[in-house]
C-alpha cells in the first residue's frame, strides 16, 4: 500500500524542531519526499534522519529563511533533488516580545521578515517552477494539485499582549489567503 503523498515533493521551513518537525514527519508517513529546513543544520539533519528511518526520502536545506537568496536556494534544493515541488509549508518562525513602547525597530522587522516576508519570497521563487510544470502537465492532459500552507496564529486575529510584531505578521498571513492556524 502506498501513502497518499507517494512521490510528492514537500518543502517545510522550520522543520528541524517543534510543529515543523511534526509536519515533516506526518508528510513522510504518507511517503512524501521532504526538503527539511532549520536555521541550524543539526536539528534539520536530525529530522531528515527521522524521515529516512520511516522509509521516506529527505534532503536538508539549512539556513535562515530571511537570508538573501534563501528562497531561491530552498526551491532549487527541491527541484534539483526531487525534480519539482508539490507542497510548500511556510512554518519557520519565533517570537521576540516586548510592549510597543519598548519594542525596537530591529525586533519589529525581524519578526515581520521571518513570518511574513520570507513566506512571500519563497512563494515568489516557487511560482515559475510551478507555472512551468503546470503548463507541461496541462499539455499532457494531466491534472496535478499542489498545496501551500502558511502557518498563522490566533494572535493574527485578535493580537496578543507584547506581540504587536508577531500579531501583525500573522495577520498578514491571514490576509494572504493561504493559512493553517495554530
Amino acid at each position: 500500500m502506498t501513502g497518499k503523498l507517494n512521490g510528492r515533493v514537500a518543502l517545510v521551513s522550520g522543520s528541524g524542531r517543534g510543529i515543523g518537525r511534526e509536519i515533516a514527519l506526518k508528510l513522510a508517513s504518507e511517503e512524501a519526499r521532504l526538503v527539511v529546513n532549520d536555521l541550524d543544520a543539526g536539528p534539520a539533519n536530525e529530522t531528515a534522519e527521522a524521515v529516512r528511518a520511516m522509509g521516506a526520502e529527505a534532503v536538508v536545506c539549512a539556513g535562515s529563511v530571511t537570508e538573501d537568496g534563501f528562497a531561491e536556494r530552498f526551491i532549487k534544493t527541491g527541484v534539483d533533488s526531487f525534480g519539482g515541488l508539490d507542497i510548500i509549508v511556510n512554518n519557520a518562525g519565533y517570537t521576540w516580545d516586548s510592549v510597543v513602547q519598548k519594542m525596537s525597530d530591529e525586533q519589529w522587522q525581524a519578526i515581520i521578515d521571518v513570518h511574513l516576508t520570507a513566506p512571500f519570497k519563497i512563494l515568489r521563487a516557487a511560482q515559475p517552477v510551478i507555472s512551468a510544470k503546470a503548463k507541461e502537465e496541462a499539455a499532457a492532459g494531466q491534472e496535478v494539485f499542489r498545496k501551500v500552507v502558511n502557518i498563522s496564529s490566533i494572535a493574527g486575529t485578535g493580537g496578543n499582549a507584547g506581540q504587536i510584531n508577531y500579531s501583525a505578521a500573522k495577520a498578514g498571513i491571514l490576509g494572504s489567503g493561504f493559512i493553517a492556524r495554530t
